[in-house]
């Protein structure tokens, strides 16, 4: 196993990590476009170049933009062998919202609840699918992306996350982790009310900690007390370069014993990266190799 995976491994353990690792679980297209142009349309080559510039650990895959099939034939993931590869895959409750819209989406896990498990049982097989490919290319974890609260908490009820949401958390990550890989969750907004079930459907890390929300890190980990990780934590939208410089510090001091993969809260796109990269990843921009 490579530095890079076992130490994220340690971390997400609890396991006294030889450093806390540094991780992004989102990488925006327009991100890469804009400093790998020579490898535009080469995602995963941009990808570890990316993480190579960045001194990154663990970094995320998009496996929903393709058909795995596609990706097997034009993505070389061996590139990708020495570092923790986390793919992000569509929650129940995202597919949803593509099919309905938001507000309808709403609705129907309120008020029928046979879309909703109809078209998870549709999904559960898409994911069947990820989690092979995934096993097969080598990748470490699965994340599941649902955006399923706000500032204030969650968008339904807590009846309905328990009653018809969380059993499908549960089954996906039954079938990730028969796969041998690590669980992740991601949604932003106020999650606090539902780590508990999440721990007990088994996700081994929480994606990220939303200060915008209310969520504090050090809060958190006291609270469940090495009983799930997080990842993300510095907000580059929202905190000046003199607090990402102190937080990162703190970070680093009070999580060296595990439990904390280190990034940005939104992900890198042109957007939130512009102006903060530097204090995030002071080696630098990412940088095209030389010719």
């Amino acid at each position: 196993m490579s530095f890079h995976r076992e130490n994220v491994v340690k971390a997400l353990r609890h396991d006294n990590p030889v450093s806390v690792p540094r991780g992004e679980l989102f990488l925006g297209r327009d991100f890469l476009d804009n400093y790998f142009q020579t490898f535009k349309g080469q995602y995963i080559r941009q990808v570890t170049l990316a993480a190579q510039s960045l001194g990154l650990s663990a970094i995320g895959i998009d496996l929903n933009e393709e058909q795995p099939y596609r990706l097997t034939a034009t993505w070389n993931f061996k590139e990708l062998d020495e570092f923790f590869t986390i793919g992000c895959i569509h929650g129940p409750v995202s597919n949803l919202i593509k099919h309905l819209g938001f507000f309808q989406a709403m609705i129907a896990i309120r008020k029928y609840s046979s879309v909703f498990s109809d078209l998870t049982a549709t999904s559960l097989l898409t994911i069947q699918n990820q989690c092979e490919f995934a096993q097969s290319h080598g990748l470490c974890a699965l994340a599941v992306t649902d955006d399923i609260a706000g500032n204030r908490g969650l968008l339904l009820s807590q009846a309905d996350f328990m009653n018809r949401v969380l059993p499908s958390y549960q089954r996906i990550a039954e079938m990730v982790k028969s796969h041998d890989l690590y669980t992740f969750f991601h949604s932003d907004g106020d999650t606090t009310e539902i780590i508990n079930s999440l721990i007990e459907a088994g996700y081994d890390c929480i994606h990220p900690v939303d200060t915008r929300a209310g969520l504090n890190l050090y809060g958190l980990m006291k609270k469940f007390d090495q009983q799930i990780s997080f990842m993300g934590h510095i907000d580059l939208m929202a905190w000046n370069e003199d607090r990402i410089i102190q937080e990162i510090h703190r970070a680093e001091k009070e999580c060296k014993n595990g439990g904390l993969i280190l990034g940005s809260s939104g992900g890198l796109s042109m957007e939130t990266a512009r102006e903060k990269l530097s204090a995030l990843y002071p080696q630098g921009k990412p940088k095209e190799p030389q010719s």
